[in-house]
């Protein structure tokens, strides 16, 4: 999993239309595994702790617990099931997907988690949840749709070019049942790259002949703002 710079463009509207505009649980999820919502999940939550606020990054997502496994991984000592730890490192607090059943069937329930939440918000100024896909079944999965239910609002990551049209559609469809409060979308467009984007790209192909006239290419090509639209 890649960090992304909380200083990025994008993380900033991201966090000023969330937790920056007062919303205290917030739950990223996905159509597909692999869109990159774990990644944007931890942009938001670095960027709110940057500005003082006590952050809390909950782990739903059983079926691939990213945070979770890099976490057990880095401590000497067994990690506690459903204890939250503390990442001094990163400035915030991380509880790891829960991996005993019970507690599985226990988030399930929305007037529990709806209790935890409660609990969570006395010590802890905001909640981001990372949720499974949507899409996602398994009978140790959580599904996403309860955790949005139980937020204040909900963000959908999309893989430009590789999330199939349908799955977004049951995505949604799933959403608009629970009545979630999906406040955007967020285009991964990582597989998808912009045309300004490729033709620096192939520009390097020449840089051991004309570094000079390479470099003075890319730079005329950074200007055309036209350029910059996906393909």
């Amino acid at each position: 999993m890649q960090e992304l710079p909380i200083h990025y463009a994008e993380v900033e509207a991201i966090y000023n239309q969330t937790i920056g505009s007062g919303y205290k649980t917030l739950a990223i999820s996905s159509a597909k595994p692999g869109e990159g919502k774990t990644t944007v999940a931890q942009a938001i939550v670095e960027r709110a702790q940057v500005v003082g606020k006590n952050v809390l990054l909950v782990e739903m997502n059983t079926f691939n617990p990213v945070l979770s496994k890099r976490l057990r991984m880095s401590m000497t000592s067994p990690v506690t099931e459903n204890k939250i730890i503390s990442i001094e490192a990163k400035g915030y607090s991380l509880l790891p997907a829960p991996q005993n059943i019970r507690d599985v069937l226990q988030y399930r329930e929305s007037n529990l988690l709806l209790e935890s939440i409660s609990q969570w918000l006395v010590n802890f100024d905001c909640i981001i949840f990372d949720t499974s896909a949507l899409t996602s079944l398994n009978q140790s999965n959580i599904p996403a749709e309860i955790i949005c239910e139980v937020c204040e609002g909900t963000v959908l990551v999309i893989e430009a070019g590789k999330t199939p049209a349908s799955s977004i559609q049951e995505s949604i469809e799933k959403l608009k049942v629970k009545k979630v409060n999906l406040i955007g979308s967020i285009i991964n467009d990582k597989c998808n790259p912009s045309l300004l984007t490729e033709l620096q790209r192939e520009s390097y192909r020449l840089n051991r002949i004309f570094p000079k006239l390479m470099a003075k290419f890319r730079k005329r090509l950074a200007n055309m703002v036209l350029l910059n639209i996906s393909v």
